[in-house]
């Protein structure tokens, strides 16, 4: 609720944005160094290809794997709520000159469900679950803008990620988060919400991997029918 209401007066088509010009160009120069391209590698391999398939970059920051991505032959859509980081996307994009297979969609992650009415071969989300206005509802809406039979790919910190590390305030909202689901602000899930939010829906297959001490990486490919 607070989040939403938040959103309602801080609009990214009316010039608003969270991330900082510096900060989007340094922290889009280490990202851009930084895909993994093992993890694209067996992603590929799931969905027997990138060549054609329709692939939903769900906070695309800077456009590193929106580009390696479209590299690979996908038509990529990027949506991201930083205007800061879609000048860089577009930037990378024209330079590898993959233009014409990016799309680029400006607004919060909850919103994309209505802002794209699309759905989606592959939908990537890595590192950036934490800005959702709500986990259960942004997990409603990642798993809406799935196709029926296609793929999901979600890396979250979690709440123990530098948790020595936060504010009084930050441990409150945390600590808030946790036990109720409410959230203020930007705090971590808990280690294991995320996968338990998907699993209550239709799946054909689903791979947990918690090998990170900091991370939850979930992977489902939903199922065709319900």
């Amino acid at each position: 609720m607070v989040n939403r209401l938040h959103a309602r007066f801080h609009r990214p088509e009316d010039g608003w944005d969270p991330v900082p010009a510096a900060h989007a160009a340094e922290y889009g120069e280490q990202e851009w160094c930084r895909v993994d391209e093992g993890l694209l590698d067996e992603l590929e391999s799931h969905l027997g290809g990138f060549g054609g398939k329709n692939i939903l970059d769900l906070g695309g920051g800077p456009g590193h794997y929106t580009v390696a991505m479209a590299r690979r032959g996908a038509l990529v859509t990027w949506h991201d709520v930083s205007r800061n980081y879609l000048e860089l996307a577009r930037k990378k994009a024209a330079e590898a000159g993959l233009v014409t297979s990016i799309h680029f969609s400006l607004g919060y992650l909850d919103e994309a469900p209505r802002l794209l009415n699309e759905r989606f071969d592959l939908v990537f989300n890595r590192i950036c679950w934490y800005y959702a206005f709500n986990d259960a509802s942004f997990a409603d809406a990642v798993y809406t803008m799935v196709k029926p039979g296609g793929h999901a790919y979600v890396d979250t910190t979690h709440s123990g990620y530098r948790r020595s590390a936060l504010s009084a305030s930050a441990l409150a909202r945390t600590w808030l988060n946790e036990r109720t689901g409410f959230k203020i602000g930007h705090p971590m899930p808990p280690h294991g919400r995320v996968a338990r939010l998907f699993l209550r829906r239709p799946m054909k297959r689903v791979t947990l991997d918690y090998a990170a001490a900091d991370n939850d990486r979930i992977f489902f490919e939903k199922a065709r029918y319900r």
